[in-house]
């Protein structure tokens, strides 16, 4: 008992390093091009995986010191020997690299923890990275201004700060990326309300935007001035400081020498005060601002129940928080409409300041007169009081639809009315009525009752039938004439049956044989694979069934072991051989016709 166990002890012992070899199979490591960076400089971060069979991008929890843009993966495979059971074999193994830009927007020690990939249920984890953020040297001859409004600034209204920036002298690789904001302030750059001077695209907040260059005069002196807007959104009441908004850029002297340098704007105070509950209309869901709202329809002359295309454009300070929630399709049911189930639809619309909508409706009732104006409740920070901007209402003729009834039909025979009988030729052309038999009487009346003899009585039936029994007995004659004058065809159709049913018991070496000897002239067990060569078929074709047969050959005498199994072969050759036939026949006919012509 104890030898067995130390046995099993040493079979385990020896699994152990095995397993262990699989399971390192898979490696993840990641590096930065760089370990210190300027505020608003970029870094490059990589992770790279080996041993995995795609390029599944893996988790990573960035830290909020950096703003993240991934560039992509890219991948390469290498070959390496391995022992596998004492024997070396090459294995082959792929490995990917996914790349990622980082910006440095936060000063300090930044720590990058390490990227997780989950395969097959097992969890492979990155070594961590560590980046270190520091300030540039501060720029004392230039100016960054942020102007806010100076009045209170209502919970979700929007409203623009002005940022300027005066150069102070030749500059490069400009960064606005670390400026500070609130938490609770939604921030969008955008381009500024007057685009004069030189267009410069930038990014801020993640958002990419366009700013403007021009010259300037500050303080007396010219100088050169960039300008863009930030639309600021709060979501909480009391006094948010906003900023400092910060630029990180290359300064060059007149040397041409570069050093990095920032300048930033002095922290504002923006005072947020909550929208008053007071006089609230109802329907009011949070929008805030003033705005303007139109409507059409497709069709203004419509029955009960077809479809109008309904469009609402609205327009107003971005980014309308509330619009969606005091939009409400389903209310225009209480006007006499159905709607569609999935109410409004946002159309795609690349302009600021708007929004379009859509939805399908339909009259349920002719009463209907207008599509009503749609509301939108909204408090107005200017006037510092709610309004109910409004669509102007679409007038609507709807049209009622008749049910027909048997009151509405008009009797074949004519229909005796206070002035007479109405005939059919006296009707109009299109006429808003049915027309019907007399009665009941009449109508079956018109219907002969069904039987053999009217059948048998009628020569086109007899003809349909003769000649529905007697086009497979023509088929039949015509082929068995055919085959007793051509033997060699009728040995192919033969030895066609018997390779099929050789082919259906796995047999596609015999198969061939049996089909190609019979076209050839040899017998099967005499065929050899270049003798398949001269077949009537496509190169492909041919070279594949000689390759069949002299595998069958080698295996035959123990050279081979294996052979291939082409079970599509034989069908292959089938389809080439009577593909082949038929131009031979048409090529005859062309010659006999020819030789014809020159006798004549």
């Amino acid at each position: 008992m104890r030898i067995l166990m130390m046995m099993l002890l040493c079979v385990l012992v020896a699994r152990t390093p095995i397993a262990a070899a699989q399971d390192t199979g898979i490696s993840i490591d990641a590096e930065l091009s760089r370990t210190r960076a300027y505020l608003g400089d970029t870094v490059s971060y990589q992770v790279s995986v080996r041993g995995i069979k795609d390029g599944t991008e893996p988790s990573i929890a960035f830290p909020e010191g950096v703003v993240v843009e991934y560039r992509g993966v890219s991948s390469q495979q290498f070959t390496t020997m391995r022992s596998i059971n004492g024997r070396q074999r090459a294995h082959t193994d792929s490995s990917y690299r996914h790349n990622y830009l980082l910006t440095v927007v936060q000063e300090g020690e930044l720590v990058i923890p390490p990227a997780v990939l989950n395969i097959n249920n097992q969890e492979y984890r990155s070594n961590s990275v560590r980046l270190s953020a520091m300030f540039p040297a501060e720029s004392l001859t230039d100016v960054l201004e942020v102007r806010i409004p100076d009045r209170a600034v209502y919970v979700g209204e929007s409203v623009l700060a002005q940022v300027t920036w005066w150069v102070g002298d030749q500059t490069r690789d400009l960064n606005f990326e670390s400026s500070v904001f609130p938490d609770s302030m939604r921030v969008v750059p955008m381009s500024p309300t007057s685009r004069s001077g030189q267009e410069i695209q930038m990014s801020l907040a993640g958002q990419r935007f366009s700013a403007f260059a021009e010259n300037g005069i500050y303080q007396g002196a010219s100088r050169t001035r960039l300008r863009f807007d930030v639309m600021l959104t709060p979501t909480e009441a009391g006094v948010v400081p906003f900023g400092p908004m910060r630029v990180i850029f290359t300064r060059v002297d007149d040397f041409g020498r570069a050093q990095r340098k920032f300048a930033e704007s002095a922290v504002v105070d923006m005072r947020v005060v909550a929208v008053p509950g007071a006089g609230r209309p109802d329907g009011y869901q949070g929008l805030i601002g003033e705005f303007r709202a139109q409507t059409d329809a497709s069709n203004t002359q419509v029955n009960v129940g077809d479809p109008i295309e309904f469009r609402l454009l609205v327009s107003g300070p971005d980014p309308m928080i509330g619009l969606e929630k005091t939009l409400d399709a389903q209310s225009l049911a209480k006007s006499g409409f159905r709607v569609s189930p999935e109410g409004w639809r946002e159309v795609e619309r690349n302009r600021n300041g708007e929004r379009l909508f859509s939805t399908t409706i339909r009259a349920t009732d002719d009463s209907v007169t207008e599509i009503p104006a749609i509301q939108l409740p909204a408090f107005n920070p200017e006037t510092g009081a709610f309004e109910v901007f409004a669509s102007n209402p679409i007038p609507l003729e709807v049209r009622s639809v008749r049910t027909v009834t048997l009151s509405d039909a008009v009797v074949s025979g004519g229909v005796t009315d206070s002035g007479g009988t109405v005939e059919r030729t006296e009707l109009a052309r299109n006429p808003s009525v049915l027309w019907t038999h007399p009665d009941m009487d009449a109508f079956r009346g018109s219907a002969r009752a069904f039987s053999w003899r009217g059948v048998f009585g009628d020569p086109v039936w007899v003809g349909i039938v003769g000649l529905t029994f007697a086009a497979p007995l023509l088929c039949w004659g015509a082929v068995a004439i055919q085959r007793s004058r051509d033997p060699e065809a009728a040995a192919v159709d033969r030895a066609w049956k018997v390779a099929k049913k050789m082919h259906n018991r796995g047999d596609h070496v015999g198969a061939i044989r049996a089909y190609g000897g019979a076209i050839l002239g040899i017998d099967p067990d005499s065929l050899t694979g270049a003798d398949l060569k001269k077949l009537s078929v496509t190169p492909d074709v041919a070279a594949r069934s000689a390759a069949v047969l002299t595998e069958s050959e080698s295996k035959h005498y123990g050279t081979l072991h294996e052979i291939r199994d082409d079970a599509s072969l034989l069908r292959a050759m089938r389809r080439d051989i009577l593909k082949h036939d038929r131009l031979r026949h048409d090529r005859g006919r062309t010659v006999a016709r020819g030789s014809r012509r020159i006798q004549r």
